[in-house]
């Protein structure tokens, strides 16, 4: 890349973080994915949520996405565990190293799982690169799949990827407030959540810090961690 297209580059990249200022509403983030976004990093289908992480798999809470079809549902439900959790080798990898993380159809097949590349394969899910935001506690985050990428991912996708993910991630939290719970969750649970936990993650929802939702409901920050613990095991 020479000078004036990275400053191009820079540009692009620039406005996506100035439109991610303006996100609101579901429609507005839908706005930036389908624009500055793809033509920044181009892809042909997009998924994004926020959900409890944890080292046996991952459940969703909300979720957005942009052109997924019903195959790539069926993978995404191949993924569900009995407990509604869902994990993949690329998820793990990005708990352990909170970095981006991608796959090259025709290229990395040897570093993951044969049976899980051949069910990625079979749903056409090439050309991978996702990354995400997790909170202090290591309970929670929100996560950005981007797949059927016309060209090979690899380290320039992820510089970019650490570069707006921020920016992604804190408009997406805005944008979700409005958005209905994610069905596969419903019911998952071993046992009911108390009036306490769901009051702690409606703040959260909302985007409050665990020192604020601790101000609100007058606990201590220990407290609302350790509740937040808790209610990812009952997951």
């Amino acid at each position: 890349m020479n000078e004036a297209e990275q400053a191009d580059q820079d540009k692009r990249i620039l406005h996506i973080i100035t439109e991610c200022t303006t996100v609101q509403t579901a429609e507005d983030f839908s706005r930036v994915v389908e624009g500055p976004l793809r033509e920044v990093l181009p892809h042909e289908m997009m998924i994004c949520g926020i959900g409890g992480v944890s080292r046996v798999g991952s459940y969703v809470h909300k979720l957005l996405y942009y052109n997924y079809s019903f195959v790539n549902y069926k993978y995404y439900e191949s993924l569900l565990n009995s407990e509604g959790r869902a994990d993949s080798p690329l998820m793990k990898k990005w708990r352990e190293t909170q970095e981006p993380v991608y796959f090259q159809s025709d290229r990395d097949e040897s570093e993951y799982p044969e049976e899980w590349v051949e069910t990625f394969k079979r749903h056409k899910m090439r050309n991978t690169i996702g990354h995400g935001v997790m909170d202090l506690t290591g309970t929670y985050s929100s996560y950005f799949i981007f797949t059927r990428l016309p060209e090979e991912v690899g380290p320039s996708q992820a510089k970019l990827l650490k570069l707006i993910t921020p920016h992604l991630h804190m408009a997406l939290t805005r944008a979700l407030a409005t958005v209905p719970e994610y069905p596969w969750n419903l019911g998952a649970a071993k046992k009911p959540l108390s009036e306490r936990q769901l009051e702690i993650l409606y703040w959260m929802h909302e985007g409050k810090t665990n020192w604020e939702i601790a101000k609100i409901l007058n606990l201590t920050e220990i407290n609302v961690a350790g509740s937040l613990v808790e209610t990812i095991t009952s997951y």
